[in-house]
């Protein structure tokens, strides 16, 4: 297993939010502070005969349909390609390719880290720069618009929740009062959340704001769903 966990680059990385009194933040929240450079999908196997470029669905992490965009986060069917600058192998991305779609019908097999390319005038590609894989079989429907994607991020003497895809909230670092019991193996979650790796699920943060200033504390709750980990 590789041991590696990048820093995810072009996210917007705000203190708190700026709203008066304090806030809790529990769900994803749609922004367009999204990352120019590394976006994470959810990854599913398609039917046999599936119309599309590819044998995988690919739902974007944290995308809420909204009023005036409801295919936001709907699953597309792009080609799948290695990056130049992967940091995988071609044999970990074929071993994802090669997930049947029985069994997995309603599954989330793997969380793609990449780049979407191609125009209006070509197919679109997703290039694979990451893969992580759940670490209990994760249904479609928990995921891809109902819980959130985060990743704990200590740095110091900070600690960052970030909102995958979305934004980051920077926080001081002091103990967490976590919440792991809807995962199977509660030290795991807490090792692996605390480790830098992705999960499902919410996270409680409480900002306050005097005039100009917005603090936020550090998260007082961490609830668990699934965790993804790198192959």
């Amino acid at each position: 297993m590789r041991q590696h966990w990048i820093m995810v680059v072009g996210f917007a990385v705000v203190a708190g939010c700026a709203v008066a009194g304090d806030e809790e933040s529990t769900d994803g929240v749609q922004t367009s502070e999204v990352s120019s450079k590394i976006i994470y999908d959810y990854v599913s196997p398609t039917a046999p005969g599936s119309q599309g470029f590819g044998t995988l669905a690919l739902r974007r992490a944290n995308a809420k349909p909204g009023t005036f965009n409801p295919t936001y986060g709907a699953a597309t069917l792009p080609k799948i390609k290695l990056a130049s600058d992967a940091l995988v192998t071609q044999a970990e991305l074929d071993a994802v390719l090669a997930i049947p779609y029985a069994g997995h019908e309603n599954s989330v097999v793997a969380l793609f880290g990449g780049r979407t390319t191609g125009s209006i005038f070509s197919d679109p590609t997703f290039e694979v720069v990451e893969i992580y894989t759940p670490n209990q079989p994760v249904s479609i429907t928990s995921v891809a618009q109902k819980d959130a994607l985060y990743q704990l991020a200590p740095s110091g003497s900070q600690v960052t929740v970030r909102l995958i895809n979305e934004k980051d909230y920077a926080a001081s670092s002091a103990p967490l009062s976590a919440d792991y019991s809807a995962t199977p193996n509660p030290t795991a979650a807490r090792v692996a959340v605390q480790g830098g790796a992705y999960f499902t699920g919410s996270v409680t943060i409480s900002c306050h704001k005097v005039l100009w200033w917005t603090n936020c504390d550090p998260p007082s709750g961490v609830h668990v769903t699934a965790y993804f980990e790198a192959n």
